[in-house]
């Protein structure tokens, strides 16, 4: 029974045409800049807002284009006020903004994160990361590395 099913099955996707064969081959990537518009916070006291922008210039236009925020601790000592995303543009201005919850003295230090990046104890490591997304499936990204310390 399982033998019969089996072939049946192998029979049938063989005789299926793919749209992955037919499907065309993208082109070039695009040229894409990741700028930040501003200092990445260092310092900030308990209830302080940061806001950190990224600005993203293509050569080609996006799909869309996001900024999304990263924490080796989430929910510890800072909060980032949800991502901001455009559709359909060559150039974007993203915006994310981080408030200051709890003093960062408790926190142990990291390694490796998110890269190869080691962070102090008493500090928040942190990440702003964005991307791209194009026509035909070409990607582009950037991440942006730093910690926070909230007294």
């Amino acid at each position: 029974m399982f033998k019969k099913l089996l072939l049946g099955v192998m029979f049938a996707v063989a005789l299926t045409p793919t749209a992955v064969a037919a499907a065309p081959s993208p082109g070039p990537a695009p040229t894409v800049t990741f700028t930040l518009l501003s200092p990445l916070p260092s310092d900030l006291v308990v209830g302080e807002t940061a806001v950190i922008g990224v600005r993203v210039e293509s050569s080609e236009p996006f799909v869309m284009a996001i900024a999304l925020s990263d924490a080796y601790y989430p929910g510890r000592a800072v909060r980032f006020d949800g991502s901001q995303a455009v559709h359909g543009a060559t150039s974007a201005d993203l915006v994310l903004t981080l408030v200051a919850r709890q003093p960062t003295a408790d926190l142990g230090a990291a390694q490796d994160w998110p890269f190869d990046e080691d962070w102090p104890a008493g500090v928040a490591p942190l990440a702003v990361r964005v991307g791209a997304r194009f026509a035909g499936g070409a990607l582009a990204g950037a991440t942006f590395p730093f910690a926070v310390m909230v007294t």
